[in-house]
């Protein structure tokens, strides 16, 4: 068929689509989900190899989260030869298992474990949990299942989540502070736990604080005075991403399929 300018058109709205459907948070989560769950399913280095191809375009299409993901990954690879060591140790005095064959089934393992943990990574660096959140709370609103426990939990991983950061913030902020005025902190495990048992009550203490403001702020802008409450910035979930999940759910289980094969 030739090269037509309508053509072109259509490939760049066929990209276009794709590129702006598989943002939706649910879509992505669903996709890393299944992603791992292949992975885990993989009984064979064939089929680990296929899906470590799928983990490597994502690092490719993700390149300049590479350094990131891989400073997650690194205490893994770190650990992998005293883990392996171990095993060994017990399948060859415990089991009657060839030394070959536990090295084999070693080695499967720490791939299928290295790839479950940079493909999730990737899905970490790369999405919004906020936005997730709100994907489902917004899929419970117009399912019409007003529910006020389940609404009162989405709230609670919603602050909960935004917690976490501002803990984070505050820890960096409070030791660049000691650091400055001359503090000077040691590097072993032991001299982190306690400079963080020092600092963790007071810390906790603003976060207290901090939650008694939010919760403050919340009754004078009259939370809790209706049921079921709206949805600030609602995420859509259409046809068009229920069909994705399912084309998703189609291509793995085809890939689990044929490299079983």
């Amino acid at each position: 068929m030739p090269i037509t300018i309508t053509n072109l058109r259509w490939v760049t709205k066929l990209n276009m689509y794709f590129r702006h459907t598989f943002q939706n948070p649910i879509v992505r989560l669903y996709f890393y989900f299944l992603l791992t769950l292949s992975i885990i399913l993989s009984d064979t280095f064939e089929s680990i190899a296929v899906f470590g191809i799928i983990v490597v375009i994502i690092a490719i299409k993700n390149y300049h989260k590479f350094l990131v993901v891989l400073s997650s990954y690194l205490p893994t690879l770190l650990f992998f030869p005293i883990v392996l060591v171990i095993y060994l140790l017990f399948s060859n005095f415990l089991s009657s298992i060839p030394f070959f064959d536990s090295l084999l089934d070693a080695t499967k393992a720490f791939l299928k474990f290295s790839l479950m943990i940079i493909s999730m990574n990737y899905y970490l660096v790369k999405s919004n949990s906020e936005k997730l959140i709100n994907a489902f709370r917004t899929i419970w609103v117009k399912g019409g299942l007003h529910w006020e426990w389940v609404d009162n939990l989405f709230l609670f991983l919603s602050l909960s989540l935004r917690f976490y950061p501002t803990f984070q913030s505050q820890w960096k902020t409070q030791r660049d502070s000691q650091k400055a005025i001359g503090i000077k902190f040691k590097n072993s495990f032991i001299s982190k736990v306690v400079d963080l048992s020092y600092n963790l009550p007071s810390m906790l203490s603003q976060q207290l604080n901090r939650s008694e403001e939010i919760a403050l702020a919340m009754k004078l802008r009259g939370y809790g005075k209706s049921f079921p409450r709206k949805i600030a910035n609602p995420q859509n979930f259409n046809l068009t991403h229920l069909f994705q999940t399912f084309m998703i759910t189609f291509s793995f289980y085809t890939l689990l399929r044929f490299v079983s094969i």
